[in-house]
């Protein structure tokens, strides 16, 4: 976790509370995607820039949404 507007200590990422890494292993690929402004799920999604996708635990799934928020630079 590199910034939060929460409490660290309750925050997915923060010290008393690390990420899976399963979980991200699911879904880096995608965040790596939209990182570099491209199609997360063209033609399988409504919108381009939001994905759904879950980890692979079968017996404690957790299903993730994550989207892509485009911005303009101010300069």
């Amino acid at each position: 976790m590199v910034k939060t507007s929460g409490d660290a200590d309750t925050v997915a990422g923060g010290p008393k509370m690390p990420f899976c890494s399963e979980a991200w292993d699911a879904i880096s690929r995608y965040i790596y995607t939209g990182l570099q402004g491209g199609s997360i799920m063209k033609g399988w999604m409504k919108k381009e820039n939001e994905m759904i996708t879950c980890c692979s635990d079968g017996t404690r799934p957790v299903i993730f949404k994550i989207e892509r928020i485009d911005y303009e630079e101010k300069e």
